[in-house]
This record gives structure tokens, C-alpha cells and sequence, in this order.
């Protein structure tokens, strides 16, 4: 005999809940964008350096990159991750969050790249 696991009313979410988590997650996108250039300036100035004068070692731009990129897909992560639980209503804050992570991660690369070139 096999019995189902039912999940509690407080722990199951419907639909509708996810989208709202999805679209919540979409719409706070560049306020994370945001703070994590701001927390970049913070990063740069608690380890010596000031981001405008471009003479941080390669070490310091890849560290920061990887904590800004962090703060960054986290919203981004969440609106893939709710809108794919929504289902099929789900699918514009799915591909916007993917998108918004995706060019975010590339500008971020990018740029760390571009920095260390010089």
C-alpha cells in the first residue's frame, strides 16, 4: 500500500502565490543592481583602493565581481525559480529574471575583464 504525501495548507502554495513571489523578485531587480554598486564602492574602499582610479590587482576586481554578482542574481535567481513554480503564468517573470541575470552577469564579467586588460 502507497500512500501520497499530502503537504500541509501552511506549507503549499498555489499558483498565484509563486507568480506574486516571481513579479515581487522581478520588480526589485534594480534595487539589488543598485545596492551592489553601491557595496562595490564599499568592497574597494574597505580594501585600500577607490574603483575610480583603476589600480586595484586583478585579485580585489575578481573578489569584488564575485560578491556583487552574488547580490545581484539573487533577485534574478528567485524570479526564475517562483515563476517556474507558477507554471505557465509564470513564464514572463521566468524569462525577464533569467534575461536581467544573464546581461548582468556578462556586464559584470565584462568589465572585470576589461579592467584587467589594462
Amino acid at each position: 500500500m502507497t500512500t501520497v504525501r499530502e503537504r500541509s495548507p501552511k506549507t503549499a502554495a498555489s499558483p498565484g502565490a509563486w507568480l506574486g513571489r516571481a513579479w515581487t523578485a522581478v520588480v526589485v531587480i534594480p534595487v539589488f543592481a543598485v545596492a551592489s554598486f553601491a557595496l562595490g564602492y564599499v568592497l574597494y574602499d574597505l580594501l585600500g583602493y577607490k574603483p575610480e582610479n583603476n589600480d586595484a590587482p586583478l585579485w580585489v576586481d575578481v573578489l569584488v565581481a564575485l560578491v556583487l554578482l552574488v547580490v545581484l542574481l539573487a533577485p534574478c535567481v528567485g524570479a526564475v525559480v517562483y515563476g517556474r513554480r507558477a507554471g505557465r503564468p509564470g513564464l514572463v517573470p521566468t524569462v525577464l529574471g533569467a534575461l536581467a541575470g544573464l546581461g548582468l552577469t556578462v556586464l559584470t564579467v565584462v568589465t572585470t575583464v576589461a579592467d584587467a586588460v589594462r
